[in-house]
């Protein structure tokens, strides 16, 4: 069974880092990222060394131009790839990142379509779009088949549910990550490096960043 999503926060501190969270700028970007994660990125990033970032939900592109930065501060050429329903017009900010027009309920016809299955291995594939159940389930399925060992996926928000928001999204990541890893053991181990690196699930994705075994 999958460990308790429960975050070592109180109920009134977690909605106050939530809403400093859902304000958060990077570059004068809406970025919607918690410090927390920020610094497990951070540490990933230099420990996979990711020939391709791809990011499933862009937004205003905030997050993708911060992994950006960081993927330059290493001094390491990876790709930086965005996908979203509707990418954001940008400029010249935003130069070297490749924003994919597509949908996260046809990752694999997206993919093909953009030729995103000769992107540089190792990956980061995040799932940041619309939290829903069946589109995390997507994303999950997808990460199965095509991520190769070693590789990441980050499930972002599985915090919805102790936010009192997974209803909103038919349950969201939290139902999506509990339902997928129980049924199929041996695919994805929750990576306790991350999730627990400043307390047992302290961070916005708790049991949300998965090593393909």
């Amino acid at each position: 069974m999958v460990r308790s999503f429960k975050t070592p926060f109180s109920r009134p501190a977690l909605g106050g880092y939530q809403k400093g969270v859902m304000n958060y700028h990077y570059r004068d970007v809406m970025c919607n990222k918690s410090p927390i994660d920020i610094g497990l990125y951070l540490h990933m990033i230099w420990a996979v060394q990711p020939g391709s970032y791809i990011e499933i939900g862009t937004k205003f592109g905030g997050s993708a131009l911060l992994f950006r930065d960081v993927c330059k501060m290493y001094d390491m050429d990876t790709r930086i790839v965005t996908i979203d329903r509707s990418p954001p017009e940008v400029d010249e900010r935003f130069d070297g990142i490749e924003f994919v027009q597509g949908n996260v309920m046809d990752m694999e016809g997206t993919f093909a379509k953009n030729n995103l299955f000769d992107l540089p291995r190792p990956w980061i594939l995040s799932e940041d779009s619309a939290h829903t159940f069946d589109a995390c389930m997507v994303v999950l399925e997808f990460a199965a088949k095509h991520l190769q060992p070693g590789e990441y996926l980050i499930m972002e928000d599985s915090v919805l549910e102790e936010l009192d928001l997974a209803d909103r999204f038919d349950g969201g990541p939290s139902r999506a990550l509990e339902e997928y890893l129980n049924a199929n053991p041996g695919v994805f181990e929750i990576d306790t490096n991350y999730c627990d690196m400043f307390g047992i699930n302290a961070t916005t994705n708790p049991n949300g960043y998965l090593r393909k075994l």
